[in-house]
């Protein structure tokens, strides 16, 4: 791995060139600077400094599927790494990037935007939870018992924070944070009925999108998707409403509620991706 392609001897770089000056030619003059920085980083993974020319081309067809241009191979890797800004099959992207143990790199290029998404699949399949190759196609075998008990997560958190606002909504303050600075200190205020319902209306959206994809007779890619985006979604505003009611403020909280949902996301996608993987086996075993 290098960091940079000036790393590269002088006939290698060339070639690494002219693949990104190629990959961006149809992009639009704003994305370009961001999608050859994406690309550019996906081709320092794959090389060493002492890669040929011939070691280049290699890395640069591993990027997207091969027709008989350079421009082609181009054209398959930006439709992955540009995929975030369609809504097209959403939730069949998350649950593919943020599920994706046959990969192993620990970070893909987002589901959604531009950036770097987590790959819970490869780090599932390093701490040697699950097999690179346990399901063909991820969440295709999963029964619905997995789903419908997937989307209790994001029910109870919709429940905990409409809890959380009639148990301490008398005693919580008139105004509360709505945004953090890096020091954890909170520099934006809202009403306090401001906050509760953006915080209800979160949880309360994600808990309908997850009885949805409990019930729906859709894809299973899809189902997962929608189950994870609802799980984050719910487990980041139950954590930012219970921030909001910290006495003091706390540096941590933030990154901590970060974390938690996270958590509670990689929980969803691995239960659902065992449950699909224990159906497979015992079809194959019937």
């Amino acid at each position: 791995m290098i960091t940079s392609l000036d790393e590269l001897s002088p006939a290698a770089r060339t070639v690494a060139l002219r693949f990104l000056d190629t990959a961006v030619a149809d992009t639009e003059a704003e994305l370009r600077a961001q999608v050859v920085e994406g690309l550019t980083g996906e081709l320092c993974e794959r090389l060493s400094a002492d890669a040929n020319p011939e070691s280049v081309e290699a890395a640069v067809l591993s990027l997207g599927p091969v027709v008989d241009e350079m421009a082609d191979d181009a054209v398959g890797f930006l439709g992955r790494l540009g995929a975030g800004v369609k809504f097209e099959d959403l939730a069949g992207r998350i649950a593919r990037t943020w599920w994706n143990p046959a990969d192993e790199r620990y970070f893909v290029p987002r589901a959604f935007g531009w950036g770097w998404d987590l790959n819970v699949g490869a780090v599932a399949v390093r701490l040697g939870l699950i097999e690179p190759d346990a399901e063909a196609v991820p969440f295709t075998a999963t029964p619905d018992a997995a789903f419908k008990a997937a989307a209790a997560v994001p029910l109870a958190l919709g429940a905990a924070v409409g809890l959380h606002y009639i148990v301490r909504g008398r005693s919580l303050p008139a105004r509360l944070p709505s945004h953090w600075g890096l020091d954890g200190h909170p520099d934006r205020w809202v009403s306090k009925g401001s906050a509760a319902v953006a915080d209800l209306a979160i949880t309360s959206l994600a808990a309908g999108a997850a009885a949805w994809a409990a019930t729906t007779e859709g894809e299973g890619p899809q189902r997962a998707g929608v189950l994870a985006g609802a799980t984050m979604a719910g487990g980041l505003a139950a954590s930012t409403a219970l921030v909001r009611g910290l006495a003091k403020p706390r540096g941590w909280a933030a990154p901590l509620g970060v974390l938690a949902a996270s958590t509670a996301v990689a929980g969803v996608l691995y239960g659902l991706a065992r449950a699909g993987r224990d159906a497979e086996i015992a079809r194959d075993l019937g």
